[in-house]
């Protein structure tokens, strides 16, 4: 496995709050994009890049099936650190960080982000981008109200849902995929796409060399493109083959010893029901999971397959109420058919589901509530913003939107006719 990071703060930007984690023998990475000014960004991103670092043995340490919520567990620590400095500060919608971790684990990437910082995969001739970004404009683009070339200019393309230290709990998506010797693994915060279309992204990863000179290039090529913004890219060639297997010789038979027909009846059917009496239990103690429709809203259900018990709705009071129409839109996004039920690994991946989709609704209630607002519709906006508040919206363009909505009330505009929209007389808009 080869690696190379650079950071830098960019044409315009004085100061770089961007910051890369890396360790080879670990094989843990992370990006984090601070926010909230000189200071408090670069204080948010080195707080959660500093916590990633104490977890990073952990990390590699964990089976598959625990690194999910490992990861969680790690951008958590890391959340809870930025939080309690914010508070201590009174900086608490003034600091925080986007981030990607990654991980690697037996020929698999797992991966979890907060915010719009990215991680994309180049496999022979093709990018793929697996993360998605936390943001309004995604949202709209999800939701086909806009396209990802108008994303790409829209005035609040900066504008994130989601961010590490905005809240005291954080929602991160966690994902995985599989790996192929020689594929090229790039985490990147925006200021790299910002400045550089997927072509040149991807031209950058292809060319020959090192991931030190890869990640050299791309940052030169950004920096050349005009890099308004910080710039990090962390470059990743994977090339670990699988281990192959080895034959070995066959040990010599060992000498048969035959029992008695009435001790081997005895012996079968007391394994028999030793094995049913503890197979009863453990199916018992381990349900399966699935996410379905419970009264016009999701829930998370548990199940017992080898059991004749009727499934369980579980109690999820850390995870808000969806309601199944409003949140439809984002579960035929992801190919979610709640009416048959969607399988999850375990209660606590249930609960990550649970949240996510309300993450994304809440995203868009805020959408409409700035539109409502833009329309001179202040008690509508009021109401869109507590839903939002209910469903864990993030804290920063929570409070924006709603000094906006204040600002509203207190200057009421008559609305300006345009082209079948109204707009307020001075062209409020929130960035």
């Amino acid at each position: 496995m080869d690696l190379g990071a650079v950071t830098h703060p960019g044409c315009v930007r004085p100061d770089n709050e961007d910051g890369f984690f890396a360790t080879r023998e670990h094989g843990v990475f992370a990006v984090a994009d601070g926010m909230g000014g000189h200071a408090h960004g670069e204080v948010a991103s080195h707080l959660a890049l500093d916590a990633i670092a104490d977890r990073a043995t952990a990390l590699a340490q964990a089976a598959p099936s625990e690194l999910p919520v490992a990861l969680h567990d790690a951008i958590q620590a890391a959340n809870t650190q930025i939080y309690a400095q914010a508070e201590a500060e009174d900086l608490r919608d003034r600091m925080g960080t986007t981030l990607v971790l990654a991980t690697i684990c037996d020929d698999r990437l797992y991966f979890a982000h907060i915010g719009d910082s990215r991680l994309y995969l180049l496999r022979g001739d093709a990018l793929s981008q697996l993360t998605r970004d936390h943001s309004l404009v995604q949202s709209m683009v999800d939701r086909g109200e806009i396209t990802l070339e108008e994303a790409a200019l829209h005035p609040l393309r900066h504008q994130i849902t989601r961010v590490v230290g905005g809240d005291n709990y954080v929602s991160p998506e966690i994902a995985s995929q599989a790996l192929e010797p020689g594929d090229v693994l790039l985490l990147c915060t925006d200021g790299l796409p910002g400045a550089l279309p997927s072509e040149e992204i991807k031209q950058g990863l292809t060319a020959s060399g090192p991931a030190q000179v890869r990640a050299e290039a791309l940052v030169k090529a950004a920096l050349a493109a005009g890099a308004p913004d910080n710039v990090t890219a962390l470059v990743v060639v994977y090339d670990r083959p699988r281990p192959a297997a080895t034959p070995t010789a066959a040990p010599p038979p060992a000498p048969r010893h035959i029992l008695p027909l009435w001790q081997s009846v005895f012996i079968t059917v007391l394994v028999l029901a030793i094995g049913a009496v503890g197979g009863g239990i453990w199916a018992y103690l381990h349900p399966s999971y699935y996410v379905s429709n419970l009264g016009g809203q999701l829930c998370l259900f548990q199940h017992w397959s080898l059991l004749p018990l009727h499934d369980k709705p579980v109690s999820t009071p850390e995870a808000p109420t969806v309601m199944i129409s409003e949140a439809r839109p984002y579960l035929v996004d992801h190919h979610y058919d709640v009416d048959k039920g969607v399988a999850v690994r375990d209660k606590a991946t249930g609960v990550y589901m649970l949240k996510d989709v309300a993450g994304q609704v809440a995203a868009g209630i805020l959408i409409q509530a700035k539109q409502a607002i833009e329309q001179g519709n202040p008690r509508l906006a009021r109401s869109q913003l507590e839903r939002a508040r209910v469903m864990g919206a993030d804290e920063a363009p929570l409070k924006q939107l709603t000094a906006l909505l204040e600002q509203a009330e207190a200057h009421p505009k008559k609305p300006v006719a345009r082209k079948g929209k109204s707009e307020t007389t001075d062209g409020t808009d929130l960035h």
